[in-house]
């Protein structure tokens, strides 16, 4: 995490690796964050999901994003510490993935 991370959110521990979705709708204190996206975008979530809901989806975005952000991180240190993965590797892991 970086510092301003850690400033945000000193009672959480540093998640572990292998939980790349961290729970953000726990008990507790919530922070209201104001956002500027296209009016159609905007349209479109509230069509799928209602009005009422649009912060839930917000949420839920972001963790989506953050855990992605993660996985880039995890696969750099990886990368790091190993070299580059090879195609081949890439297609087993895709393999995998199919069949799961």
């Amino acid at each position: 995490m970086n510092a301003a991370a850690d400033e945000a959110m000193p009672d959480y521990p540093e998640p572990s690796r292998a939980g790349l979705y961290v729970v953000h709708d726990t008990p507790g204190p919530k922070v209201k964050k104001a956002i500027t996206m296209p009016e159609r975008l905007a349209a479109e979530i509230d069509a799928r999901i209602g009005r009422g809901e649009f912060s839930a989806f917000m949420a839920s975005a972001a963790q989506h994003w953050l855990a992605l952000m993660k996985t880039g991180e995890i696969i750099d240190e990886y990368e790091r510490e190993h070299g580059r993965i090879s195609e081949e590797r890439l297609e087993q892991a895709r393999r995998r993935w199919r069949d799961a």
